[in-house]
């Protein structure tokens, strides 16, 4: 009779290969790269074709040669269906993490995996209430205009973030420094089942597996490499973000740090940043000058400040944007509500109108939520 080894087929031995305790990402690579890409062969092998893979020593090769592996297997894949959680191979990744020098495995998902293009905002457990605002704010408007906002979940800047995305119906992608069926922070199962409904929830992690401090830079390397860039929205000079923000400059992605007060805690980080070459962060603005190229839709890209004034002809404009800037003429000034009344367009593509709006310098937000022409 066939043994368990000789019978698996390719997705459980990546489901399994995934689980096996004592294996991170690059041990799995080297493995992989001396049995062929294939991870099925790995599982056949022998203890001493294990034991000639750089860095494989008895605690991985015992992993591999265990005899409870099916048992494992059978519990692992009921609890998927079970909870209704995906398990992807890297076929369905997003593609930029597929370049990463360690790509994960698998990616357990609840929800489903968002389209791109994505962009990744990360910042303290600790904010202060300007890093607050600015991160909600700046995920609502990059979400409107089609970025998928990438972050992990924390409290703090992570939770704004996400939460800014979802208000504005846009698209989100949380990665768990923990199994899937695992939230941390706890106060945060609420914005995990918005997250899971609204777009997606990811981890490389198995069910079970507690958050601890191997498992959160496995995670925020995930948070920098899916993403064309990065937004750091408060740190300390040793935070956690910066180390996210050093993943996504050695991958070659777009750096973005939001300048504070010099004599606040929570700046000096992405001050260190930006004297490193980080991109200042002003507004919005900055990031479609940076990253407009990557969306799916051709965006009017605003101009800089030193470049004139944006086009303001029709031809540049969508029949919403043009809508809204009729009923904003003869100095109206009209709130959300108003202008879904006199332009008959839902609130949604209101939105994400005056977004690119107010990014071209046509119109303004008030200080009363009300908007008018500039």
């Amino acid at each position: 009779m066939p043994s368990f080894a000789e019978t698996i087929g390719l997705p459980d031995s990546l489901l399994l290969l995934n689980g096996l305790p004592n294996l991170g990402p690059v041990s799995v690579r080297r493995l992989l790269e001396r049995f062929g890409d294939d991870p099925r062969a790995i599982f056949r092998a022998s203890r001493r074709e294990l034991g000639s893979v750089s860095g494989v020593g008895d605690k991985i090769i015992n992993s591999i040669l265990d005899e409870g592996h099916e048992d494992w297997l059978a519990k692992e894949k009921k609890k998927l269906e079970s909870r209704k959680i995906a398990f992807l191979s890297n076929e369905s990744f997003p593609p930029l993490l597929n370049e990463i020098y360690d790509p994960p495995i698998g990616l357990y998902v609840a929800g489903q995996m968002p389209s791109g293009p994505y962009l990744s905002i990360v910042g303290t457990r600790q904010p202060t209430l300007y890093g607050l605002r600015f991160a909600r704010e700046l995920a609502q408007q990059l979400a409107q205009i089609g970025f998928c906002i990438v972050s992990g979940m924390a409290r703090g800047i992570d939770t704004a973030a996400h939460e800014g995305a979802l208000d504005v119906q846009g698209k989100t992608l949380a990665f768990l420094g923990s199994g899937i069926d695992v939230v941390y922070p706890p106060e945060n199962l609420g914005l995990y089942q918005r997250i899971a409904e609204q777009g997606g929830v990811a981890s490389e992690f198995p069910f079970g597996r507690r958050p601890d401090r191997h498992t959160f830079p496995r995670r925020n390397r995930l948070v920098a490499g899916v993403s064309d860039g990065i937004i750091v929205i408060e740190s300390a000079s040793s935070g956690g973000s910066l180390i996210t923000a050093q993943f996504a400059a050695d991958q070659g992605r777009t750096v973005f740090a939001l300048p504070g007060r010099v004599d606040q805690p929570t700046s000096a980080g992405c001050h260190k940043l930006i004297r490193e070459g980080a991109t200042l962060l002003r507004s919005a603005r900055d990031v479609v000058d940076e990253l407009g190229p990557v969306l799916p839709i051709p965006q009017p890209v605003p101009a800089s400040p030193d470049e004139g004034t944006p086009d303001q002809s029709p031809s540049s404009m969508s029949d919403e944007e043009e809508a809204i800037l009729k009923a904003l003429s003869d100095g109206a000034i009209l709130g959300l509500d108003d202008l879904c009344e006199l332009t008959r367009l839902p609130a949604p593509e209101i939105m994400a109108s005056l977004t690119m709006l107010e990014l071209n310098r046509l119109v303004s937000k008030r200080t009363d939520g009300r908007y008018e022409r500039t």
